[in-house]
């Protein structure tokens, strides 16, 4: 009987480390968007926000000032799991664009943002790419690099609180906020 239990704890000890393991590795699709890849995403998000991020992400004189949206400035959207820039991303960007170029004075955060799949680490690394091909954009287009700061969200700032297709599709996207005075 003893042996039974110890083999039994042993055996949940073992499959404790086994999913730690593979949370721990960053696999992308492994959980997917189960229960527990959900609450996985969450905890290893909690005390993580975008403030670990914005410290070494905006220059000086940017923190700390509010950022808000403008109407001139449309979010683009990705396909899942990809930071590629769509054909009409690239349009939005030439308007955004043309809307930085008729407004010098203003500084611009780019603000990058997933949907709910996949674990906090990678959807925040995630939206830094999102945000900084949005940027490289932009720089390409005329508009001046020390005007434009990214940052990223990763999943943490949904545009749509629900969990299907339509929504995520919602989610995956970079946002453009300027600087209040």
């Amino acid at each position: 009987m003893l042996q039974r239990k110890l083999s039994l704890g042993l055996l949940k000890l073992w499959c404790a480390v086994l999913v730690v393991s593979v949370l721990n590795s960053g696999c992308r699709g492994c959980l997917g968007d189960s229960p527990l890849g959900r609450w996985f995403g969450k905890a290893v998000g909690a005390g993580r926000g975008p403030s670990s991020f914005e410290s070494s992400v905006l220059p000086e004189p940017i923190r700390g000032k509010s950022a808000y949206a403008v109407d001139g400035l449309q979010p683009i959207y990705f396909e899942f799991d990809s930071a590629e820039l769509l054909e009409s991303a690239k349009e939005q960007l030439r308007r955004n664009a043309a809307w930085l170029r008729a407004n010098r004075n203003s500084h611009i955060q780019l603000e990058g943002h997933c949907d709910e799949r996949g674990t906090a680490e990678y959807n925040y690394a995630l939206g830094q790419r999102r945000a900084d091909a949005a940027r490289m954009f932009l720089i390409q287009e005329g508009v001046e690099a020390a005007r434009l700061h990214s940052i990223s969200y990763g999943a943490e700032r949904p545009a749509d609180p629900n969990h299907n297709e339509i929504a995520w599709a919602r989610n995956r996207r970079v946002e453009f906020k300027i600087y209040g005075e």
